[in-house]
This record gives C-alpha cells, sequence and structure tokens, in this order.
C-alpha cells in the first residue's frame, strides 16, 4: 500500500494529460517520474526506516509531492487555469512551515508535556547502598573490553557498540555488545559471537566474555539489520533507539522503544517497547506497564536529554528562552559523553541523571538536578540542591587534587550517600586506565575522599564526614559519627592483600557482632595482636557489620 504514493509524482492535472496524453515525450516524462517515486518510497522505508503513517507522509512526503507539481512548470506548457504547480507551492509552504516555523511555536506545549510528569522535592531521604554505587567507569570498562576483544579468534570482523550500564542478576555491569566490522564482514561472518560485560562496582574485576551468537544486530545489514527487522513487522509506529539488554541469567536482547509524535512530529511520546531475540530474531510487544522486569531502560537518552532541556529552557516559552531567560536553568552538556548519566538508585532502579546550572556560562553551582526514571518516562526535580557543586566544578576539583599526575576525570555521577549528595568522581590516565577514585561533597568541595579501592574509599569518606562536618546537621547521626569501644579479641583473622602487599586483620571483640578491619600500614603493631588482647578502637559508627577501624590502640596484650 505504501507504494502507491509513488502515483503521487505523476501529473495530477487532467487537463494537461488531455492535452498532452499522445506525445511520447510526455510520457516518458511520467514514467522517469514515476520511477522516481517508486525510488524515493523504497529510500524512505527500506533504507531510512521511516514510519509509514500519515504523519510521516504530511511531514516528509510534502517536500517531495511539492517538488513533482512544480516540475510541470519546466517541462510542459501548463494550460491555463492548471492549479497543480499552485498546490506544489503550497506543499512546499507547508513543509516549510512545519519543520522551521511551527517548532518555535511550540516550546509552551514542549514544557507542559514535560512538567506533567515531573515532581518537584526539595531532598532525596534516602542514602545509596554504597556497594551498588558504580566506581568503574565507561572509559575504562571499554578498554577492558578492547583488550579482552582482540583475544576473539576473527578479531577484524568485529568492534564494540555501544556500552551501557546494566543491572543483571541484583550487579550493576558496564555491558558491551559486539558489533560486525562492516559489510564485508558481515558477509564472511554473518553474526556476532557474544558480549563483554565488567563490573561496575569492583575496580579489580576484568572484562568477561558472554558467548551467544548473535545474527539480528545494528551492525547487520539487508533485513538481518535490526531496526530494519522490526520494521519489516511494525511498519506504523515510531522506532526510538534499541538498547542492548541482558536478563538476570545473561541472555541477550535488545529493546526497541515504540511510540508517536505529538504536535506533529514535534513531542516523542514513548507507549511501550518491542524485545527482540538476536539470536532468532523472534519479537514481543508490550505497553509500557508490562514491559519485563529485568529491562532497566525503555526511555532512550536522546529523549531524556530533549525532555530535560525543555523542563529548563522552555518554562515561560521561546522568547523567553531566547531573551529575558527568566527561570531559564540549563542541563549540563558534556563534551565526551551524552548530557544524561545512567544511575541506580538504592532499589537498583535506572535514572537519567543530569544537573542544571544558571544560563550565565562558567557558573561553578547547579540550581537543581533531575532523576528521570528510565522505565516510566517520570521525572523528579530536586531544588534543594541550589548552590551545590555542580558536575564539571567536581571534575576540576578532582583533577586539580591529582594535578602533577595528569589524571583526566571520568563524567562524574551524583549520590545521597551517608546522608550527603557526593560526586563519585574516576580519574584515569591517557590511557584510560582507572587510577584513583574519588568523593567530593557537593556542599563543601574540602570534604572529600580519595583512595585507589572502593572500601578504603568510603570508610574514609565516612570518618571525614563524622570529624569535619560534625556540626551540619544535615549528616545523619546514625550514618557518620566517631565512636569508641574497648574489649577483648576473641576471634582473629589475619591475611595479605594481593593489591596492595599489606597485612590485613580482622577481629570481633566480646559482646559485640561487628567485625572490625585494620591494616599493617595504618597499625603496624597489629600484626602481632592475638585472642585474648584488650584493645581500644574508634570506628565510624554506621549500621554495617564490617567497618574499617580509624585508630587502633592495644591496651594490654595476654
Amino acid at each position: 500500500m505504501t507504494y502507491l504514493f509513488a502515483f503521487l509524482a505523476l501529473t495530477l492535472q487532467p487537463s494537461i494529460w488531455k492535452h498532452y496524453g499522445k506525445s511520447r515525450f510526455f510520457l516518458f516524462l511520467q514514467g522517469a517520474r514515476f520511477a522516481s517515486g517508486l525510488l524515493i518510497v523504497f529510500v524512505l522505508t527500506y533504507f531510512s526506516l521511516i514510519d509509514q503513517s500519515w504523519q510521516a507522509f504530511f511531514s516528509i512526503g510534502t517536500l517531495f509531492l511539492g517538488i513533482f507539481m512544480l516540475l510541470d512548470l519546466i517541462f510542459v506548457r501548463v494550460p491555463y487555469g492548471s492549479v497543480t504547480p499552485l498546490i506544489g507551492a503550497l506543499c512546499l509552504l507547508f513543509f516549510s512551515f512545519i519543520h522551521f516555523l511551527y517548532p518555535l511555536m511550540q516550546t509552551k506545549a514542549e514544557y507542559q508535556f514535560i512538567s506533567g510528569r515531573t515532581t518537584i522535592v526539595t531532598k532525596k531521604e534516602e542514602s545509596m547502598d554504597e556497594q551498588h554505587i558504580p566506581v568503574v567507569p565507561e572509559p575504562y570498562a571499554r578498554y577492558k573490553s578492547e583488550k579482552l576483544l582482540g583475544e576473539i579468534a576473527h578479531v577484524s570482523y568485529y568492534e564494540l557498540g555501544h556500552t551501557s550500564l546494566q543491572k543483571i542478576d541484583g550487579t550493576l555491569y558496564w555491558v558491551t555488545p559486539i558489533e560486525l566490522n562492516g559489510f564485508f564482514k558481515w558477509l564472511k561472518s554473518g553474526e556476532v559471537p557474544g558480549y563483554i560485560k565488567m563490573s561496575a562496582e569492583d575496580e579489580n574485576a576484568n572484562a568477561v566474555l558472554v558467548r551467544s551468537k548473535m545474527k539480528y544486530v545494528p551492525s547487520a545489514y539487508f533485513n538481518d539489520n535490526l531496526k530494519r527487522h522490526v520494521r519489516l513487522a511494525y511498519s506504523n509506529p515510531v522506532l526510538f533507539a534499541a538498547s542492548f539488554e541482558p536478563d538476570d541469567s545473561g541472555k541477550p536482547y535488545y529493546v526497541m522503544p515504540y511510540g508517536y509524535y505529538q504536535k506533529l512530529r514535534q513531542i516523542p511520546n514513548i507507549k511501550g517497547v518491542i524485545l527482540i531475540d538476536p539470536e532468532n530474531g523472534s519479537m514481543k510487544r508490550y505497553p509500557i506497564d508490562k514491559v519485563p522486569t529485568f529491562v532497566d531502560q525503555v526511555i532512550p537518552s536522546k529523549v531524556a536529554e530533549m525532555w530535560n532541556q525543555w523542563y529548563g529552557e522552555n518554562v515561560h516559552g521561546y522568547w523567553n528562552k531566547l531573551l529575558a531567560q527568566e527561570d531559564i536553568k540549563k542541563p549540563t552538556a558534556w563534551s565526551q559523553s551524552d548530557e544524561v548519566n545512567g544511575v541506580f538508585d538504592r532499589r537498583l532502579r535506572l535514572n537519567w541523571f543530569t544537573d542544571f546550572t544558571r544560563p550565565k556560562s562558567g557558573s561553578g553551582a547547579m540550581v537543581g538536578y533531575s532523576m528521570l526514571n528510565t522505565r516510566t518516562g517520570k521525572m523528579t526535580y530536586y531544588s534543594g540542591a541550589n548552590g551545590l557543586l555542580n558536575g564539571k566544578s567536581a571534575m576540576n576539583i578532582a583533577e586539580k587534587t591529582f594535578k602533577q599526575n595528569r589524571y583526566n576525570a571520568g563524567i562524574p555521577t551524583l549520590y545521597t550517600i551517608y546522608g550527603q549528595e557526593t560526586w563519585v568522581v574516576p580519574l584515569m590516565d591517557s590511557n584510560d586506565v582507572l587510577r584513583e577514585m574519588m568523593l567530593v561533597n557537593a556542599k563543601n568541595e574540602s570534604v572529600y575522599s580519595a583512595e585507589t579501592d572502593k572500601q578504603t574509599l568510603f570508610d574514609n569518606y565516612k570518618y571525614i564526614l563524622a570529624t569535619k562536618m560534625t556540626n551540619d546537621t544535615s549528616v545523619p547521626t546514625d550514618h557518620a559519627h566517631l565512636k569508641t569501644v574497648k574489649g577483648t579479641i576473641d576471634k582473629i583473622y589475619k591475611y595479605q592483600d594481593d593489591q596492595t602487599h599489606q597485612t590485613l586483620i580482622e577481629f570481633m571483640l566480646q559482646g559485640y557482632k561487628r567485625i572490625y578491619t585494620v591494616s599493617s600500614d595504618q597499625n603496624p603493631y597489629a600484626v602481632f595482636l592475638e585472642n585474648g588482647d584488650k584493645v581500644s578502637v574508634v570506628y565510624t559508627d554506621t549500621s554495617e557489620v564490617m567497618t574499617i577501624i580509624q585508630k587502633l590502640k592495644i591496651e594490654t596484650t595476654k
């Protein structure tokens, strides 16, 4: 049915056919126009994979319809009273209007669309579980994945796809699908061997190849191409960027959001996803409220960026955005990354995060930040963050702290850690190798922790919060207070850390269930501790079973 639109490429004025219908040249031109119409429809549907809907016709088809109608002015002598050139000119005017002028008139509608699904709150109430805070940056994960990719047979056939943060069976990973490296490599191979995952929570983890043959991938060609494969089955809905997501057992899937546009293709509205098995191409369509639980991302990052921009800049319409800029706030634009970053909350739900700053260039403080739920599209804006350190300032602080090492800061993410908004900033060398991890307090940039291992990083941050911010009522007393306990050791365990080559001592005191940890670097005499020794321990009091000791005093030995 779609190819019937090619008939619109013909001369549509009956009087012209009556006048020139017996001319071979005229008939040749009509045949050429019809063939051109078929070619245009083929390119738009098979290569551009445009949705076959009336909205698409009015948005794109009017351009070609107008051009073909105006061709009558060039190749034939248009009879008096012919209306096709006029209709052609109107089509081109309509196309220009909806693509250049109409979008400027929709700033208010765009703001109302996103503000209708936004909740404004002052502050997060819950602190994040530090065990699920990713400290491994994406560039380092890709660096490790590239090394592993080089070990695969016929490595020249493949390249790394888009890396994304995923939850797999309750653990956060950087997941990178393997893609085909060009047309001839696709002809030779026809499929990819799997994907690569690397823990985002453990800085000492290595990348792992998960073998799973995949035929329908974005880098394949013809009907093996992922989006074309979906389009052949679903011709009408608008298809958005697909995400790669393994389920909790590690089986890979592609998740392609679908929906439609409002306001003549100006406002994308996502209504659900199509789940594709890349091995055999089987598909299933789910509305947005029935999406399988393992799927983290329904709303693509580019759509989230657009919605955040509307929320920050379109509050009072187009002219205010252009001139007065009253109540305008701008989402952060990262030069080496998307404008939104994936952040998992305490319940391991993925959100698109971005902070907002004033329109003034070079502002170092944020006016707020947003968290957009990637499954529902609902957004929460945290207005109580006004005046806190923004992400680019956190990167500058981290890089200046290690200025002599010339480390590069990765894209930071903001979490509520021990009751405090805190930037998590990875630091890498020029080869994207992770060298340091840093926690920077968003309220007070002089409060930070920088370490090479995650456990010490968070324990030191707890200690600094307890000692440097004791007068700050925003630090909950049950999250970051120093406590001293004296007792007798009744269980003890010693081992050497392979990474730091220091001895770690773990022990328990009589009558206490907490496990205390101290290193030989902190207290060289700790290596001589035995059961029955009396000690005095200073530690940061939290609800965790294991804790790093801040100070250890050996009272007596047996």
